[in-house]
């Protein structure tokens, strides 16, 4: 009876988790779409941060399990099966996080025939932060790449380095999105 009570109260959270999840990145990524700003009024947005929200949210249960699965003996819990399932869902989000960043750039340098948005974009890469710019694109693309391969996948450590990786590269995109595109906003200079 009280593993039903459980299961039931398992599936309500979860129904209203995951719509609050969807809303809430989506409005804020609309705060930023609507706004005059060269690098936030794109489209893409809304399903870019949600696309990154799992993919963040997937890293950081991948980095808080793995640790609490080898101190508290949880490995009859968190099972190799879960681990694996869990990193294939951050290789797909992680693909769809690539593709935003893909089209934020051909919009931005091709698409748009924006000279601000044209500047931004190389100023993203090529401006005196464009290291926080390739670091975002290594620890959020090229790192967890290797989670294409089953031996990567199976070695805890290495998980747990890529979804390191993936932590840190998501505050610098948070970082490359807000402090990059303000800190030379039509500035005369």
């Amino acid at each position: 009876r009280h593993w039903q009570h459980y299961e039931v109260a398992y599936l309500i959270l979860a129904g209203l988790a995951t719509p609050l999840v969807l809303s809430v990145h989506s409005i804020v990524s609309m705060d930023f779409a609507v706004s005059q700003i060269p690098g936030w009024h794109t489209t893409i947005f809304p399903p870019y941060f949600v696309a990154g929200a799992v993919y963040a949210g997937f890293a950081m249960v991948l980095t808080l399990g793995i640790p609490m699965r080898a101190m508290f003996g949880l490995k009859d819990f968190i099972t190799m099966r879960h681990i694996d399932n869990m990193a294939k869902v951050m290789l797909a989000t992680g693909l769809f996080v690539a593709y935003g960043y893909g089209i934020e750039a051909f919009t931005s340098l091709v698409y748009a025939a924006n000279p601000y948005e044209d500047y931004m974009m190389t100023n993203r890469m090529f401006g005196p932060y464009g290291w926080a710019y390739w670091m975002l694109v290594i620890t959020n693309i090229a790192i967890p790449q290797l989670l294409w391969f089953r031996r990567w996948r199976s070695s805890i450590g290495m998980l747990f380095f890529i979804s390191m990786s993936i932590n840190i590269g998501m505050w610098l995109e948070r970082f490359v999105i807000v402090v990059v595109s303000l800190h030379r906003d039509y500035v005369p200079g």
